[in-house]
């Protein structure tokens, strides 16, 4: 039997996707000059839990939005009289809290979990059941003993070395669970890797695509809309996901009442329901979450920019920060093979001023033997960097002035100059480096040529659809048409038309494409030009359910429009064709 605290919903669906096949030898195959779509890896996870009330079983689906997951696993949970207060002491640490009293079903649970990590509390006399079976799980970070006999179970410390410890008092079992999720709320770091050799977006590497991903989010985030209602979405669902939560609905109502727009630093440094949630989109690539944050991450960029300046205008020409963390070996092993390259991390990347005290936290005892201590040294040259680099000391706003905290924008990006090993320290060098916003300023301006698309918040999207996350450029584009004020709601049309065409729900795509190519014929003047576009997408649809004389008539009309505003070499003119010559074949 499973236990879950926590009443929330996902608003995320699980949609198969489907990639067309390209060929030149078949009616019903792809014509050569289509985007090549890349299948995504990215799949939402969304678990069922069950949760018991008054003796009354449901069975809902449920996902994390925080970065850990808290498991306790004991088959006589149910019939201690302090269960109840336990599960609220609990879920005031950690939102996410599950009881199992079934071995096997605590085990499939683990086994779900791939994006967070699990804290594991279970009884001494129940330890020898689980811990065995889970000890090589990646997923599995601490494990806590909470037993009325301490002596009876020390021996286990030895065996498993992911036990923090042993206790026999639930304040002091909370206490330690605080601590521990405090120092992985810190240490959680995930890299984007970008290879400067790489010359075309549509044959970059799965690494350089999601440095790109994250160059060009932050600078399309900056320009949605930050408005009341915004806001009032972002605090909604906030409510909706920590129903039940005190401690977080009472930080929530003191958001939405007493929030100001240069209170963001403020609020991110708390580490309260706004960090914990926006780190784990980010993490994540959470595209639904992070568009609903968009008020709160525009504003949170725009007080680091306004600190920024400060460091501009001072006298200060360069500035060192350090970073010190624990990295799973994996992470680090993909540090040493991109040396030379330029990094970005998949979020704020918070430094400090003090050497010693980024040194410490890297030398913290552990007895993880999966980690790898790692010492962060980053240099950067304020006049050379200027604005590019976003990046300001926030000790007036941190909730640890003592730490000298550097906080770095979502775009920042660098180089890795060296690593090296001094005895059991990993110290790796990095330079502050332009060159994150001059490829991704590239990237805009090829992507504007190409589609003669100007708003850059549609070139995001399309960058989605092209880096095959279909599903996500669809959720993006839902999201911008329901809140669209200024948008160009016929390209957006278009483009939901194009990531289902792309996933084979072509009936879906039609329905889109049509409403598209209404509206520009609606317009004033009537966008004739753009029209061809949506023409030949439909002609590409109709072909593959094999109704060729319509794609015909769809293509023709397409090509006769290029034929008029485009040059006979121009690669539109030489898709038509193609596309003309696969029903002709």
């Amino acid at each position: 039997m499973t236990f879950h605290m926590g009443n929330k919903s996902s608003s995320v669906q699980n949609i198969k996707e489907e990639q067309p096949v390209s060929t030149n030898n078949d009616k019903n195959k792809e014509s050569t000059y289509v985007d090549e779509n890349k299948e995504s890896t990215y799949v939402n996870e969304n678990k069922e839990s069950t949760y018991v009330n008054e003796n009354k079983e449901s069975t809902y689906v449920d996902e994390n939005k925080e970065s850990t997951t808290l498991i306790w696993f004991d088959p006589n949970i149910g019939s201690r009289e302090d269960t109840e207060q336990t599960k609220q002491q609990l879920r005031l640490i950690n939102d996410y809290v599950t009881f199992h009293t079934d071995l096997e079903q605590c085990i499939t649970f683990i086994q779900s979990i791939h994006k967070e990590k699990i804290f594991l509390i279970t009884s001494g006399s129940k330890a020898s059941q689980i811990l065995p079976r889970i000890s090589s799980f990646r997923q599995i970070d601490s494990v806590f003993i909470y037993c009325m006999k301490k002596n009876r179970y020390e021996y286990l410390l030895d065996e498993y070395l992911n036990i923090i410890g042993i206790y026999i008092n639930l304040d002091d079992l909370c206490q330690s669970i605080k601590e521990q999720i405090d120092l992985v709320n810190k240490q959680i770091q995930t890299f984007s890797f970008f290879d400067q050799h790489e010359k075309s977006t549509k044959d970059l590497s799965k690494e350089s695509a999601e440095f790109l991903w994250f160059q060009l989010f932050s600078y399309v985030i900056a320009r949605l809309p930050r408005n009341q209602q915004a806001k009032q979405q972002m605090t909604q669902i906030c409510k909706e996901y920590y129903r039940g939560n005190t401690k977080e609905m009472k930080l929530i109502q003191d958001f939405e009442l007493n929030y100001r727009s240069e209170d963001a630093i403020r609020w991110y440094s708390k580490q309260s329901f706004v960090y914990r949630l926006i780190n784990k989109a980010l993490r994540t690539e959470d595209i639904d979450l992070l568009y609903t944050f968009r008020f709160f991450i525009g504003d949170l960029s725009e007080n680091l920019q306004r600190q920024h300046e400060k460091l501009l205008s001072s006298k200060e020409k360069i500035l060192n920060v350090y970073r010190g963390a624990k990295l799973d070996k994996e992470e680090f092993d993909k540090l040493k093979e991109n040396q030379g390259k330029l990094i970005s991390t998949n979020g704020y990347l918070s430094t400090s001023r003090l050497k010693s005290g980024a040194l410490s936290f890297a030398l913290k005892p552990t007895k993880r033997v999966d980690v790898v201590a790692v010492f962060f040294h980053i240099q950067c040259d304020i006049t050379k960097i200027g604005k590019n680099i976003i990046f300001a000391d926030i000790n007036q706003f941190s909730a640890y002035p003592d730490e000298q905290e550097v906080l770095f924008d979502l775009n920042a990006c660098f180089e890795i100059e060296s690593i090296e090993e001094n005895e059991s320290l990993q110290i790796v060098k990095m330079n502050a480096s332009n060159e994150g916003r001059k490829i991704t300023k590239d990237f805009i301006e090829l992507a504007q040529k190409e589609t003669e698309e100007l708003s850059v918040s549609i070139v995001f999207g399309r960058l989605l659809c092209d880096l095959g996350e279909y599903d996500k450029s669809q959720k993006y584009f839902q999201q911008l048409l329901n809140d669209s004020n200024d948008e160009d709601r016929a390209w957006i049309e278009f483009n939901i038309g194009r990531a289902l065409d792309l996933k084979g729900e072509w009936n879906e795509a039609r329905e889109y494409y049509d409403r598209a190519y209404d509206q520009m014929m609606q317009n004033e003047p009537a966008r004739i030009k753009d029209s061809a576009h949506i023409l030949n997408n439909i002609g590409n649809i109709l072909r593959r359910q094999g109704k060729y004389t319509e794609a015909l008539d769809y293509h023709q009309r397409a090509l006769e429009i290029r034929e008029k505003v485009h040059s006979s070499c121009h690669i539109d003119i030489a898709t038509n064709l193609n596309n003309i010559g696969l029903i002709l074949d």
